[in-house]
């Protein structure tokens, strides 16, 4: 309770601090700490969280062999493989209406009450792009460095799904709204730290599917019946693909947590995984060290936390290294995590892009940008994440606070505004904080 008080204190000065990995552990200790931004004078109350919030290493559940080196050395089956990870991510967009139609874009109301015969795919009816979809894809194709489409266009994805009502998903085949990216990655120090940074192919824009809600049961098998709740259908997305450049699930989770950072400081999405709105689809194959061809990829899908991420990865690494060791094939499918077992189960075959029938949208117009309107737009962009670490480095700070203060945009802005409006005594010095927060120790 007393963690929250602290946050609450920092709310107060108008500034939403809503840290949930912080106060979920409710350990919150404070301490002084020299900041960046002349806020030496403040008390960090978020130093614990990256030490008490560490990962633990996931135990390898299968057969480990060993070989004997010339050397003298073994090798573990392990060091004879390496991990090749891809990351496709859908990022729900914060828009207050849907990507081609009028109707709200809310999480959490009664099902089928966000309807219209546009994202319900009633004949006749004709979608109208929204037109912060497209600024928010911009901005997240500027703060991936990427190249963005003067000219780009929507094309129709064919496939049957009962939470598709077209028949077809609007989305952007050949012509993205961004490609040739990258994201910059600082991996936590308790790890060995380090700093990575992974290609991104391509951003495009499309439209969520809607919801199947199966009775009696988590997913389809053993379920009685699946009702359908078209609320999400039509929602906007950008689908962020990554390069097939990570090696291991730590690497992975990390990417993962530095895009939810950056669209959640861009102010385009609430990044939420437990909400759906940043929802992350992993390929990864196994090959030999050494060799540049690619394994057979198997896509994982149902992972709604990052370290829920980083097991389900080592655990398929873990399966795909005993079958090629028993000398099986893998095969290419689609397999969901779960949580309660803590293994991947086989959900699909996976389709090829031939199956999905690609072709041009033909209700909508190419989207069109001028130079000029992503020159303003970069202008605006607000502190990024990465920008933002490299600046409190710069000032001295340790890896570790660097790490915990950049993590979410309101703690950063609370420790950086603090000294100003102590000095206007618009809020208590640091310690009428601890006394009034009761968690002086």
């Amino acid at each position: 309770m007393a963690s929250w008080r602290c946050l609450e204190l920092a709310r107060g000065v108008g500034t939403s601090i809503l840290f949930r990995e912080a106060a979920a552990l409710g350990s919150l200790k404070w301490k002084r700490t020299a900041t960046a931004a002349g806020a030496s004078q403040i008390t960090n109350c978020l130093h614990s969280v990256a030490s008490n919030s560490k990962r633990e290493p996931r135990p390898v559940k299968t057969r480990v062999m060993t070989q004997e080196r010339g050397s003298g050395e073994t090798q573990t089956t392990a060091d004879k493989y390496e991990a090749v990870i891809g990351i496709e991510t859908h990022v729900q967009l914060g828009t207050s209406t849907k990507a081609f139609c009028s109707c709200p874009s809310e999480y959490g109301s009664e099902p089928n009450a966000n309807v219209c015969p546009v994202c319900m795919g009633l004949p006749g009816a004709l979608p109208v792009l929204n037109a912060a979809v497209v600024e928010s894809g911009v901005k997240l194709g500027l703060a991936l460095q990427a190249n963005i489409a003067l000219k780009s266009k929507f094309d129709r994805k064919q496939y049957f799904y009962p939470d598709l009502p077209k028949g077809y998903q609007i989305s952007q085949f050949d012509i993205p709204i961004a490609e040739k990216g990258y994201i910059d990655v600082d991996l936590p120090v308790e790890f060995g730290g380090g700093h990575r940074r992974f290609g991104v192919t391509r951003v495009h824009m499309e439209e969520d599917a809607g919801k199947l809600i199966h009775a009696g049961n988590d997913r389809l098998s053993g379920s009685s019946s699946s009702q359908v709740d078209l609320n999400r259908a039509g929602v906007p997305l950008l689908e962020v693909v990554s390069e097939p450049e990570m090696r291991t699930g730590l690497e992975a989770a990390e990417y993962a947590a530095e895009l939810q950072r950056m669209v959640r400081y861009l102010g385009i999405s609430n990044g939420n995984m437990q909400e759906g709105s940043m929802r992350c689809d992993v390929n990864i194959s196994i090959r030999p060290k050494g060799r540049e061809q690619f394994g057979t990829k198997v896509e994982i899908k149902n992972m709604n936390s990052f370290s829920a991420m980083q097991k389900a990865i080592e655990f398929e690494m873990d399966r795909q290294i005993a079958l090629l060791e028993e000398g099986e094939r893998i095969k290419q499918e689609t397999r969901l995590w779960e949580e309660g077992s803590q293994q991947t189960i086989s959900m699909r075959s996976k389709e090829g892009l031939a199956d999905y029938r690609y072709f041009p949208e033909p209700d909508l117009p190419e989207v069109v940008l001028s130079q000029e309107y992503i020159d303003t737009t970069r202008a605006n962009l607000p502190e990024l994440p990465d920008a933002k670490r490299r600046r409190y480095e710069s000032l001295g700070l340790s890896m570790q606070d660097t790490l915990v203060l950049a993590n979410d945009s309101d703690v950063s802005l609370f420790i950086e505004i603090y000294p100003m409006f102590y000095s206007l005594q618009i809020i208590p010095k640091p310690i009428e904080i601890l006394l009034l927060a009761g968690n002086i120790k």
